[in-house]
């Protein structure tokens, strides 16, 4: 009886993928956050799906970033920047009332100031991303450009000297802070949109499970 369960039995799919590291997921897979307390409550314990994976790119790198969603509206970035420690970078979208709230403005406009040169140190100590920010943050970048592909360069290299192909140009501003572990990103795009990131690297175990879309 068991050598004919075991012959019509049916047989389970065979995994196109196997998912090991945040850097595999595709778009629609999911994953989720641990429950560290390193965490802010945005990511801690959260359930996300990719939504979108570009290719930041600049001189001498280029890397993938991965935008995932939860239930809510809060959007969390996953980007793969060279570092010793191979850590992942996760990120948040800051909007106008964020940085508000966090810097002095004036402060902050030094950043966009010759030679760049600025540091920058938060006003406040309680706030919903306080578990990443750093004391003090001095500038390491200045203009310096680079290039956003809607496409996922991960396994390839992006289009050289392709005006049809060569992403969308932005002038980008980086500030370091918490030992080299916490950033403040921001991007300029020749459209004048800005955007600005509060990031900071941690271990890939961070995010406790992966799933791979439709398993």
């Amino acid at each position: 009886m068991s050598f004919f369960k075991s012959l019509f039995a049916k047989k389970q799919p065979v995994p196109t993928r196997v998912l090991t590291h945040p850097n595999e997921l595709q778009e629609n897979d999911i994953f989720t956050f641990g429950d560290s307390f390193s965490l802010p409550l945005a990511m801690r314990k959260q359930q996300l799906q990719v939504t979108d994976i570009q290719t930041i790119e600049f001189k001498h790198e280029h890397y993938a970033k991965i935008t995932a969603q939860g239930g809510g509206p809060q959007q969390i970035y996953l980007s793969f920047p060279r570092n010793p420690q191979k850590l992942v970078k996760f990120s948040l979208l800051l909007n106008r009332n964020d940085v508000e709230t966090l810097f002095d403005l004036d402060d902050f406009s030094e950043i966009f100031e010759q030679p760049g040169n600025a540091r920058l140190k938060p006003i406040i100590t309680k706030h919903d991303y306080a578990d990443m920010v750093a004391d003090e943050y001095i500038q390491q970048d200045f203009m310096t450009t680079g290039y956003l592909h809607q496409e996922d360069y991960r396994t390839t290299v992006p289009p050289q000297y392709n005006e049809d192909k060569h992403g969308q140009e932005f002038e980008f501003y980086s500030l370091e802070g918490g030992q080299g572990q916490r950033f403040i990103d921001i991007f300029i795009f020749e459209n004048g949109d800005t955007d600005v990131y509060l990031s900071f690297l941690r271990s890939a175990n961070e995010i406790a499970e992966l799933w791979i879309k439709g398993e």
